[in-house]
C-alpha cells in the first residue's frame, strides 16, 4: 500500500509546484448525469449518479444503486439478496496546477433482502457508508482525463436472518453486525467521446472487510 500513498501524494502535490506563475482555472466540467455498473466481492449492480457545481467551488452529488449481493459475509454465503442504496456527497474544490483538488464528504445507506440457503431462510441487511476524501482530477487533452483519490471509509453492516424451526410458523433469528474503517484508494480514466458524452472506468483498492477491490464503468452526459 505504500506505493499508493506515494502515488496519491505525488499526483496531488506535483502539479502545484510545476508552475511558478499562478495557475489558471481548469476547464473541467462537474455538471454530469451518468448510468453505470460496478462490482466488488460482495455487491454488484447498476447505478445512477449526478453531480453539479454550485458557484465556483462547491460540488454536490447524488447516487442511487440497484444492487445484488454475492460472495460471503460473516463466514456465510449471502448471494441472492437484492435492494437499493442511495446517498449524497458534498465537496469543495481548489485549483491545483493544471487540475482540481476536491475535499469532500459522502454518505450512503440502504437495505437488501431476500432468501438465502436455497430459499430455506430469509435475510434482511442494512448498510451505511460514510467517509471523508480527497480527489485530484486533471485533463490530459480534450479527449482524455484522469483522477486519483483517497477516502477514509467507515462502514456499518447489520444482518438479520429468520430461520424456520421444526415447529410450523416458528422461527429463530440470527443477527450479525460489522463495523469497519478502512483506507480506500481509487483511480479513474475518462474518455470524452464528444463535448457532452463520456465513458469512465474506475478502480478502487479496498481491503476484504470492506468488500474487496471494486471496478466500475459508466457512461455520462455532461451539461
Amino acid at each position: 500500500m505504500k506505493y499508493l500513498y506515494t502515488l496519491l501524494l505525488a499526483a496531488a502535490i506535483t502539479p502545484a509546484f510545476a508552475q511558478t506563475a499562478p495557475a489558471a482555472k481548469s476547464s473541467l466540467n462537474y455538471n454530469r448525469i451518468a448510468v453505470g455498473y460496478s462490482s466488488d466481492d460482495i455487491l454488484k449492480g447498476y447505478n445512477v449518479t449526478g453531480s453539479a457545481l454550485l458557484g465556483n467551488a462547491f460540488i454536490v452529488s447524488g447516487i442511487y444503486d440497484d444492487v445484488k449481493t454475492k460472495g460471503q459475509a460473516f463466514g456465510d454465503s449471502i448471494s441472492g439478496l437484492s435492494g437499493k442504496l442511495s446517498g449524497f456527497g458534498l465537496a469543495y474544490k481548489l485549483n491545483v496546477g493544471p487540475g482540481d483538488l476536491a475535499i469532500g464528504y459522502f454518505y450512503k445507506t440502504g437495505t437488501v433482502y431476500g432468501s438465502v440457503d436455497g430459499g430455506f431462510s430469509s435475510t434482511v441487511a442494512s448498510a451505511e457508508q460514510k467517509g471523508f476524501g480527497l480527489k485530484y482530477r486533471q485533463a490530459i487533452n480534450q479527449s482524455f482525463e484522469f483522477s486519483v483519490g483517497y477516502t477514509r471509509l467507515s462502514e456499518k453492516l447489520a444482518f438479520v436472518t429468520a430461520v424456520p424451526t421444526l415447529t410450523p410458523g416458528l422461527y429463530y433469528f440470527d443477527a450479525a453486525t460489522l463495523n469497519e474503517s478502512s483506507n480506500v484508494f481509487d483511480l479513474s480514466a475518462r474518455y470524452n467521446i464528444t463535448k457532452n458524452i463520456d465513458v469512465t472506468l474506475e478502480y478502487a483498492f479496498k481491503n476484504q472487510n470492506s468488500g474487496g477491490n471494486k471496478v466500475g464503468v459508466s457512461v455520462g452526459y455532461n451539461f
